[in-house]
């Protein structure tokens, strides 16, 4: 059974961030809400420091990067400006940073701690950049979101045949409409993020998911 979403829900192998911060590096992945077409490569900077270059993903997360500091800067290669000012928190080494897009361009970074005990394998984070709440559930478990909001929400409530219902809506001065309906299986094996966001074409709310498989962690000896 796949996820009967609108919109491109990929999932991805990623890589164990220790693979990058074996050596008490800062381990760093991407996810872009959305990118222009045009941006091409990007690096991280801080300082006099660059990364290798690579292309934001908006369909999976990234392969683990080394960041060159806890402060650091996203910039494209074609043109050195800085798109995204990230500061990481001062504890831990692994880090997600989702990338959302500034109202007076480039993006406004949101940063997850990869090794959050409470963002764990079958939750979702929900990321709220619509001009309007958003509301929704998966399972029983039920979430309420204001613009330029987030949430990790645990789905509860799962039905014997191993599946969660799966609503989402929009918070209208009218009342709320409903924005989809569907199911999803249960899988303690990803992390999900769901973005709310105005469709540039259509000019109307919508959402789309994104799926990151989590390696199951490895026995002690």
């Amino acid at each position: 059974m796949t996820r009967l979403l609108p919109f491109l829900t990929l999932a991805l192998s990623a890589l164990a961030p220790a693979q990058e911060a074996g050596r008490g590096d800062l381990s760093v992945r991407f996810l872009a809400e959305r990118s222009p077409g045009d941006l091409g490569e990007v690096v991280l900077a801080a300082d006099k420091a660059r990364s290798e270059a690579f292309v934001l993903p908006t369909n999976h997360l990234s392969e683990p990067r080394v960041a060159p500091a806890r402060s650091f800067s996203v910039r494209p290669v074609a043109k050195d400006v800085s798109i995204a000012d990230v500061t990481l928190p001062e504890n831990g080494k692994s880090f997600i940073v989702l990338l959302i897009p500034a109202t007076k361009g480039g993006y406004t970074p949101v940063v997850i701690s990869a090794e959050d005990p409470a963002f764990k394998p079958g939750d979702v984070y929900f990321y709220n950049h619509a001009n309007k709440p958003v509301l929704g559930y998966v399972g029983t478990a039920k979430f309420l979101l204001a613009p330029a909001k987030g949430q990790t929400l645990r789905p509860t409530g799962a039905k014997p045949e191993k599946y969660f219902d799966v609503g989402f809506g929009v918070r209208e001065k009218e009342g709320d409409r409903a924005l989809s309906t569907t199911r999803w299986p249960v899988d303690d094996k990803i992390r999900s993020y769901v973005f709310f966001f105005v469709n540039p074409a259509t000019k109307r709310l919508d959402f789309r998911a994104v799926d990151e498989f989590v390696p199951p962690e490895k026995p002690v000896p």
